[in-house]
Order: structure tokens, then sequence, then C-alpha cells
């Protein structure tokens, strides 16, 4: 099954060099080859047709009626008793929308909305590109979320309070100019042993319950570390950059303009109608032609 996954900046060059442009195939576990798209130049070559409302700038343009852009990425590391590893989250800064790719053999992609939508991009089991979708309330759902209240929360089971502590991103992680700094808040468990320590951040625009909505998703989907969801503790706008307890360490080690094309035009999406009627329709995320 092939994946649309990312293309690598020049500019983080000297960190990513061994993401070359010759890694144009990467092998799964069950054999199948997966693309990496590291040109978009393709999208002018064969889209020239008259008529495209062109979206980006320069050679990065391209058809928002069948392709989805991500600008930027979200890298996180962790380590726990298991494994160490990492994964990414993309961003478009722009509608706030994040791409997510899974280690599932029936899912090439997944896109969350500001709304609580999320899209499942793979294939039905014949051959056939399909597009399923699930809501998860905790994302947008204004009776679940206290915009007044002052994030994060304590109760009686954890009490979570600002050590005056400070930590900075790579320097290459910048919010326009200014360097990303996270703020220390320890927890102290009542009921339980054992404390924790998190990082946050409250530089970047961005609805981050859509991350922490993730783990919420029915099915087997999840993030590789499950305890990253942190819905109606933190704000919708604190971003975890560092959480270390006794059995995880999780870092944000960037957030880079590091950009992803994916060609969701290429799969049906259907609503259903009735009991046993769908029908065919635009991928809400799809601009009109």
């Amino acid at each position: 099954m092939k994946l649309f996954i990312f293309c690598s900046v020049i500019m983080l060059g000297f960190f990513f060099g061994c993401k070359s442009n010759e890694e144009n195939k990467e092998t799964n576990a069950g054999g199948d080859e997966r693309s990496i798209k590291t040109d978009d130049q393709s999208f002018l070559e064969v889209n020239k047709e008259e008529g495209i409302n062109w979206s980006g700038e320069g050679d990065h343009k391209y058809d928002p009626s069948q392709t989805l852009y991500f600008s930027h990425a979200f890298i996180y590391t962790y380590t726990n008793a298991e494994e160490s590893g990492e994964f990414w989250i993309y961003h478009n800064p722009e509608n706030g929308q994040l791409l997510y790719m899974p280690e599932d053999p029936m899912v090439d992609f997944v896109v969350s909305d500001t709304l609580g939508n999320y899209y499942f991009f793979g294939d039905d089991g014949h051959g056939v590109k399909t597009v399923d979708s699930q809501f998860v309330d905790w994302v947008a759902d204004s009776k679940l979320y206290d915009k007044n209240a002052s994030y994060p929360i304590s109760d009686k089971y954890v009490s979570i309070k600002p050590t005056g502590k400070k930590k900075s991103l790579d320097e290459l992680s910048n919010m326009e100019g200014k360097p990303l700094v996270g703020k220390e808040y320890q927890w102290t468990f009542n009921q339980v042993s054992g404390n924790q320590s998190t990082y946050i951040t409250e530089m970047i625009p961005i609805n981050f319950y859509q991350v922490y909505g993730f783990n919420k998703l029915e099915g087997d989907i999840a993030l590789p570390v499950r305890e990253l969801d942190f819905a109606g503790i933190f704000g919708k706008n604190q971003i975890i950059t560092y959480l270390e307890s006794e059995d995880l360490k999780l870092e944000l080690s960037f957030y880079q303009f590091n950009f992803s094309f994916v060609e969701a035009g290429d799969y049906e999406y259907s609503v259903q109608i009735s009991n046993s009627s769908w029908k065919k329709e635009r991928l809400p995320l799809l601009s009109e032609k």
C-alpha cells in the first residue's frame, strides 16, 4: 500500500541529512513499497490545465481541490519500558488541520480538523481507496471545555503546580523568530505514589486537543504514546514539550517548517443517507474546484 509521506526540507538538511532525496522508497514489515514524495514539482508538470485554483508559492504550488498541504511538523521522541521511538505530526497553521501517519496496513494516513473530525484514508479491502471518518467531541464541544478555567486543572487525585522552571526547544524551533519555551508543571498524585514533570508551551496557535483526541478514537489506531491524552487537564492551546515519569519520557524535539503533501482527491468519500444507502460526496477537507 502506497503512502504519501513527507518532503524533507533543505533548511534542516544538516540535521535530517540522513533522509536524503535518494530515499524514494521504503519497505514496511510486510514487504510493500512505500512511496515518499521528495519533489512536488510533479504537481506543476502534470496539472497545467487552465482553471485550476492553485495555492502555495513558487515551486510549492498545488491544487487544493485534490491535494492537502501541511507546512510544519511536530517531531516527538519517546522512551518507555518497551521501546524508544519517534513520531511526526504534520500541521497546517492556516486551517489548523493535522496529518498523522499511523503504522497500520489498512490506513495510509489520517487527517483531523479543529471541529473534531478524523478522516481515515486507506483501502476498503477490495482495492478501492476510500475515506472513513470518526468524530471526537472533546476537540470542539464547548460543553466539555471551560474556556474561562485556569489550566492545567488539579483535582482530588492530582495536584499540578508550576515550578517556575523553563526549557527551550532546539534553536531551530521557533515561532516568528522567538525560541519556543516550555514551562514546567510538577504533578503530585494524592492517592497513589509517584510524581511526574511536564513542560508545556502556549506559543504555537493550535487546538492541540486534536492530538489528545487521537487516542480517544475507536479501534486499534493510536499514537505510539497512548499516555498523550490530557483533554480536560491542559488547555487546548497548551502543548506538551516534555514529559518525564517513572515509565515514560516524551519530548518535542522540533517544531519546524517541514512540508508534506497528500493526494486526498485519490480517495472516495461517502456519507450514509439511510441505514443501507451511501452517497458519494466531496471530501470536506478539499476545496471546491
